[in-house]
């Protein structure tokens, strides 16, 4: 094994980086390895430790709302993580490379057309179109006595998976962009 092949697996082993270290281990690295998304705090993320909590729980939140008809919180959970994801395609890929600010009012449906229009994948553009369609006319003429608790139920049944498909999508969309290679 020469040196740089040694240092390599010598950083791998490590538990804890310095910065420098961690900048010899990208510059080490195979190309690929390591890439990034936009900052948190680019897409508006106030409290980065909050946030990558509330992600993580996300999945198992929706789940347990579903379970207990909870409705209204499984559609609320799913625009929220629908949304993160792009808000961070948005960050990427706009070409000004503008960035969130922290009293951004863009509605969940002008962040779809924002998104669309720089390349988001047609399919998905179409599935949020139609939840978030779906959610408003749900939500706010239920109290109307438009609609009943079961036609929130139909909206999550019909959005199930969609946040997730954004995220994976999103994912893979960035990363041949942001390669630090």
């Amino acid at each position: 094994m020469n040196s740089k092949e040694e240092r390599y697996a010598e950083l791998r082993k490590k538990e804890t980086l310095t910065d420098g270290e961690f900048r010899e281990l990208i510059q080490l690295s195979p190309p690929g390895t390591f890439w990034s998304l936009p900052s948190l705090q680019e897409i508006g993320v106030v409290d980065v430790e909050k946030a990558f909590q509330n992600l993580k729980e996300g999945p198992d939140r929706t789940g347990h709302a579903m379970r207990n008809k909870c409705y209204l919180e499984v559609i609320s959970l799913r625009l929220q993580h629908a949304e993160f994801w792009l808000r961070m395609y948005w960050v990427a890929k706009n070409p000004r490379r503008r960035i969130f600010d922290l009293d951004d009012r863009r509605t969940f449906g002008n962040l779809v057309k924002d998104c669309a229009c720089l390349g988001f994948r047609h399919d998905l553009v179409c599935r949020l179109k139609t939840f978030n369609r779906d959610r408003v006319d749900a939500i706010h003429r239920y109290l109307l006595g438009a609609t009943d608790y079961d036609d929130l139920k139909k909206v999550c049944e019909d959005s199930t998976g969609l946040d997730g498909d954004v995220g994976e999508y999103v994912k893979q969309e960035i990363r041949p962009l942001r390669l630090l290679h």
